[in-house]
């Protein structure tokens, strides 16, 4: 192409005036053509801190906030052979002409194949050291490699096994929010159970197996099912260092009347000042409330600092 042949301080203004989304499609023309774009841009990647897959039905949104935005949109035909995202131009995806090398359609039967390669091709494109996370809205996203956080939102009758297939490739994740219907309780030793943060809203799961093998540090249950006995078994366990070792936060919230007296009149503690500190067996001092509907517990360290939920 001749904006090869251009002298670099034109063809420096040149790409500077062109779209993220711009750039990648021309770094598909060559190897020489994107060692080009990532020698002169590399300023602008590298603003990209967090990119995002947000996967709906028939369609996958890529984004990076303003600074960057692709939709792919499943088809059943119409597809044109070209050869984007650095696949083999047999593979059933193409851009979509007159929306500015930002809309591509694919073959719906091939979408797993497809979106990891996309994935594959936007990770060596911006790099792998940012953030990659996935959003899905009730459907089950691709297994894609290299994902730290996952907020799942899953299409009704969700089986076990099929949602663990979603963290096959990203099976050691920071952050997981699910939230449906899961239609079965998952597998003793899920990969959802290594999550450091995991925040639940799923009905049909039992939340006491949550507590049995949680191994992360901070766990929030919604809409739970959970009653007094259930939340004593766990705090004592907890307690005598045989579950959640790793715990400094909880939350639950439970449909059925929780007694503060009645939970902590079975777990061995000492109760300090304010009221509401609890001086553990052998933990840490840790604030606890309890209300008719929830549970609040938040480990503090020697520092005294609260560990919130949403850290990374």
């Amino acid at each position: 192409m001749r904006i090869l042949s251009l002298p670099l301080v034109i063809t420096r203004a040149i790409f500077a005036n062109f779209k993220l989304e711009e750039l990648l499609f021309l770094s598909f023309c060559s190897k020489r053509f994107n060692y080009l774009i990532q020698s002169i841009q590399g300023h602008r990647l590298k603003q990209i801190k967090t990119i995002t897959y947000i996967f709906s039905v028939g369609k996958v949104c890529i984004s990076a906030e303003t600074l960057f935005s692709l939709t792919l949109s499943e088809v059943n035909h119409g597809i044109t052979q070209m050869g984007v995202f650095g696949m083999s131009i047999e593979t059933p995806c193409c851009w979509k002409p007159l929306h500015c090398y930002s809309s591509y359609i694919y073959d719906k039967k091939e979408r797993d194949y497809i979106i990891r390669g996309v994935h594959s091709c936007i990770q060596k494109f911006f790099g792998p050291s940012i953030l990659y996370r996935v959003i899905s809205e009730n459907v089950l996203p691709t297994s894609l490699e290299n994902i730290r956080s996952s907020f799942l939102k899953l299409p009704e009758n969700t089986k076990p096994e099929e949602l663990e297939a979603c963290f096959e490739n990203s099976p050691n994740q920071i952050n997981i929010k699910l939230e449906g219907h899961l239609n079965g309780n998952l597998c003793s030793d899920s990969v959802i159970y290594e999550a450091r943060n995991l925040d639940v809203d799923c009905f049909r799961i039992r939340e006491s197996e949550i507590l049995l093998h949680f191994k992360g540090e901070h766990l929030r249950c919604t809409n739970t099912f959970l009653y007094n006995p259930e939340i004593v078994e766990f705090l004592n366990a907890w307690n005598s260092d045989q579950r959640s070792e790793n715990l400094k936060f909880l939350a639950i919230h439970s449909y059925f009347d929780l007694d503060k007296d009645q939970i902590l009149g079975k777990v061995y503690h000492k109760s300090l000042n304010p009221p509401e500190f609890i001086k553990w067996n052998i933990r840490y001092k840790a604030y606890v409330v309890i209300t008719q509907v929830s549970v609040h517990l938040a480990v503090y360290g020697s520092t005294g600092g609260h560990v919130n939920f949403e850290s990374n």
